[in-house]
């Protein structure tokens, strides 16, 4: 999970760059940064200074007396599997001639002629930044994974959460998070203000981000996270944000659970928040979503009503069946919603109990239609 070239040029200072060959590897991910100055030597291959991931700074010096060898230059860059070239130069930029942009671009190598106004210092430093948080979030989110996953006594788990962030308080809440950046200066923003904050941990992954608060008591634990849910808003946009219940810092793992279970409920429901509830069918459902008994189930129910109504009068009945549902079960409600007399309500409903052969138990009836409304929309599944 590294930080990409194409990431990095979201940066403001690379904002009047211009791209000159390889558009299509600005996915190539970035692991270093250095100068390559120098005439190229077969040596440096075989040294291991040029390597993948690298992103390169020249001023084309090199070249003003050897234009032809800019070929050999860009090929070893190419084999060694570089993520970019970035090019500072004003009076060289002739020596990038059709032969080598055609080059980099055949092997999708980024140029990217970079604003002479920016020295290497300032340029190198911005690259360098994007790949400490890279590596940081890297490292700290495969931590989490084996908390979450890995076969550790709650000791254990405690000894990797404070190989993070030794200071945690006493109790925890996990606020996972899914949303889109504002803007690039927004994401660094927000990853400085974390590296500020002694009591917190966050995590950006590739599934989203995570945020551990904590804090001496469960009212303020409270209090901080509605304050953190403010705070998220600023730099994301439309932010989805799951909860966990407030746990003491050794059932770390029981939180992050959590919240991964409330943000998929989040999105499947596509509400902005959601706190873990152990009470929720849905988020019970959530958990059997991709097995073989959830899709046996909702099949049978269709195919259950399917024998017993027509084909042009089928969706309409599940759909007042689902509706049903999302009103609690009270018929004038759902008579409202729809526009039907409540009569008719009744009766396609009781047409689905009937397919269903459960008229003597009212229980298992709404046990049934209430799960078969919630897979349908766990399933993807059209009326």
């Amino acid at each position: 999970m590294f930080v990409s070239t194409g990431e990095i040029l979201k940066n403001s200072i690379f904002l009047n760059s211009e791209i000159l060959a390889g558009k299509n590897g600005l996915n190539r991910k970035v692991r270093r940064i250095s100068v390559f100055d120098c005439p190229y030597r077969e040596k440096l291959m075989e040294s291991g200074i040029l390597a993948e991931g690298d992103i390169f700074l020249t001023c084309l010096e090199q070249f003003r007396y050897e234009t032809e060898s800019i070929l050999v230059y860009l090929d070893a860059l190419i084999q060694s599997k570089c993520a970019a070239l970035f090019v500072v130069t004003g009076d060289r930029l002739h020596v990038l001639n059709q032969d080598a942009l055609q080059l980099c671009e055949a092997h999708d190598l980024p140029v990217i002629l970079i604003p002479e106004d920016y020295p290497y210092a300032v340029i190198m430093d911005t690259v360098n930044k994007y790949i400490a948080m890279d590596n940081l979030n890297t490292l700290n989110s495969l931590k989490l994974e084996k908390i979450m996953y890995g076969n550790l006594l709650s000791g254990e788990k405690m000894e990797v959460l404070y190989s993070i962030n030794p200071n945690l308080r006493q109790y925890l809440r996990v606020i996972q998070v899914a949303g889109e950046f504002t803007s690039d200066i927004a994401q660094m923003e927000l990853y400085i203000h974390y590296l500020n904050q002694k009591d917190d941990i966050y995590v950006r992954n590739k599934n989203g981000m995570t945020f551990i608060l904590s804090a001496d008591s469960e009212k303020e634990l409270r209090a901080h996270s509605d304050v953190t849910a403010v705070r998220i808003g600023e730099f994301l946009d439309r932010p989805i944000m799951g909860y966990s219940r407030i746990y003491s810092r050794k059932d770390i793992g029981n939180a992050l659970e959590e919240g991964k279970r409330a943000l998929e409920t989040a999105r499947t429901m596509h509400i902005t928040r959601q706190s873990y509830d152990p009470l929720s069918v849905l988020q019970l459902l959530l958990s059997v979503r991709d097995t073989q008994e959830a899709h046996d189930f909702y099949k049978a129910y269709i195919h259950a009503v399917q024998e017993k109504v027509s084909a042009e009068n089928l969706a309409e009945i599940l759909l007042t069946v689902e509706t049903f549902v999302a009103c609690s079960g009270n018929y004038s409600k759902t008579a409202q919603k729809m526009n039907q007399h409540e009569n008719t309500i009744r009766y396609r409903v009781n047409k689905v109990r009937s397919a269903l052969d459960m008229e003597e138990d009212q229980i298992k009836f709404y046990e049934t239609i209430s799960a078969a409304a919630k897979l349908r929309t766990l399933l993807s599944e059209t009326i």
